[in-house]
């Protein structure tokens, strides 16, 4: 695992787009996931997203395997994994590096918007759920969670 990097943006997307449309299949129907992820071409406003918070990767012998970054303010904004690499400890690594970095900064409390896929993995780590939310992405709705971990350092991984 290292440091997400500006030229990690081109395989990052990669990994997002595959989780989203190989991935969330149980979740979500092909008008949601084309609705959430478009293009598999890089957007504009990747590479900033990414640059504004602090995130980390993971790779194997065929490149990136997963990500996870993290707002100062204590956001979980991304978190994907490519669907090669589930089930394999990658998600929990992530998760892992994302506690601490939480810890070493200060960070008493988390929060994130969740899928449907993501929601499991958090609850199972102490998160809650506090609100079902709807949102509307190429005039199609997706359902999404606002969820939080109000306790970092009672956390286990």
């Amino acid at each position: 695992m290292r440091e997400w990097e500006p030229t990690d943006a081109e395989a990052s997307y990669a990994v997002y787009y595959q989780a989203v449309h190989s991935g969330a299949g149980n979740h979500y129907s092909p008008d949601q996931r084309h609705a959430w992820v478009p293009s598999p071409v890089l957007p504009e406003w990747w590479l900033p997203r990414l640059s504004a918070s602090k995130a980390w990767v993971t790779s194997d012998e065929h490149g990136l395997t997963g990500f996870i970054s993290l707002h100062e303010v204590g956001y979980l904004d991304m978190f994907f994994v490519a669907p090669r690499a589930r089930g394999n400890g990658t998600a929990s690594q992530l998760y892992e590096r994302l506690l601490e970095q939480a810890r070493e900064t200060g960070l008493d409390r988390l929060a994130t918007h969740a899928s449907h896929y993501l929601r499991p993995f958090l609850e199972k780590r102490g998160w809650h759920v506090l609100a079902i939310e709807a949102v509307t992405r190429l005039e199609v709705e997706l359902e999404r969670f606002e969820m939080e971990l109000p306790q970092v350092d009672s956390q286990v991984s």
